[in-house]
C-alpha cells in the first residue's frame, strides 16, 4: 500500500473514533411503582358534642377555658335562685348553672342540620316550670377555630337558628349550605332571663360582639319568668341533640 494511502486510513480511522457517540452517565432509576388509592367513609357524627356546665356565680363565659366538662352529658341547672334588681326587688328565678353544647358535624360533604329537641320540666304532683323559661339559644362565633384557624362567617347559604324554648320539638340550631361544611356550632342551654335593662335572654348577649359572633340579636319574646310562686322540688326533663341530612 502506498504511503499516502496509509495515512489517509489512519485519518478516517480518528475521525471515525470522534465522531461515535459518547456514553451517557445514569441519572435516575425506576425503583417499586405502582397505583394509589384511597377510600373516604361516609361519615354522619358528631366529631365533637360536649356539654359544659357553666356556674353563674363564677362568672364563667367561656366554654373552652372555664366551666366543667360533663363526661355525662345532662343538663341539672342546680337550685332556682331569685334575680333581683338594683332596689332588691324580685325579678325572676335563674338557675344556679346553665349550659355550653359544642358541636361540630361531619356529614361527607352532604347538607345537614342540627337540632334540639326537649319535653317539659315536671316536678311534684304534676307542675311543670313554663316550657318558655327553659331557654335554647343557638351561637356561631366568626373567631371559634377549626384546625388552628378561626372559621370566619357561617358559609353560603348556612343559617343559625333563633332563640327559643329548649322544651319545643326539631328546634334549629345550625343549617349548613349545600357543602355540608363542618363548622363549630355552639348552644346555650339555661333558665335565666333578660339582663338588667336587656329584652333578650341573660345569658345570650355575649354571643353577639359584631363581626366576630353572629352579628345580630334575636331577642325572645316570649319568655316566661319562673316566679316565687313555683311549687318546690324537684322537676325533670330530657334534652336531645341530633345531626340529620337535609
Amino acid at each position: 500500500m502506498k504511503k499516502g494511502s496509509i495515512i489517509w486510513v489512519v485519518v478516517c480511522a480518528f475521525l471515525a473514533l470522534n465522531v461515535a457517540p459518547l456514553a451517557t452517565a445514569q441519572t435516575t432509576a425506576v425503583g417499586p411503582s405502582g397505583s394509589a388509592s384511597a377510600t373516604v367513609q361516609s361519615f354522619l357524627e358528631f366529631s365533637l358534642a360536649r356539654v359544659v356546665q357553666m356556674s353563674v356565680a363564677n362568672g364563667d363565659t367561656d366554654p373552652f377555658t372555664q366551666g366543667t366538662i360533663q363526661t355525662t352529658p345532662s343538663f341539672d341547672f342546680g337550685k332556682l335562685n331569685p334575680q333581683t334588681d338594683t332596689t332588691g326587688k324580685f325579678l325572676y328565678m335563674r338557675g344556679e348553672y346553665f349550659y355550653y353544647v359544642l358541636m361540630i358535624a361531619a356529614s361527607s360533604g352532604r347538607r345537614y342540620k342540627i337540632t334540639e329537641t326537649g319535653s317539659q320540666l315536671t316536678g311534684p304532683g304534676g307542675a311543670t316550670i313554663p316550657r318558655e323559661s327553659v331557654l335554647l339559644v343557638p351561637d356561631y362565633q366568626w373567631q371559634d377555630k377549626l384546625g388552628g384557624v378561626s372559621q370566619g362567617a357561617p358559609p353560603g347559604t348556612a343559617q343559625v337558628g333563633s332563640v327559643t324554648s329548649a322544651c319545643n320539638t326539631d328546634s334549629l340550631v345550625y343549617q349548613s349550605d349545600t357543602s355540608g361544611g363542618s363548622r363549630l356550632v355552639r348552644a346555650i342551654i339555661a333558665i335565666s332571663g333578660p339582663a338588667s335593662g336587656s329584652t333578650y335572654p341573660f345569658n345570650y348577649s355575649s354571643g353577639y360582639n359584631g363581626s366576630v359572633g353572629q352579628g345580630t340579636k334575636q331577642e325572645y319574646t316570649s319568655w316566661k319568668a319562673v316566679g316565687a310562686d313555683q311549687a318546690a322540688g324537684r322537676y325533670t326533663g330530657t334534652i336531645t341533640f341530633t345531626l340529620v341530612l337535609n
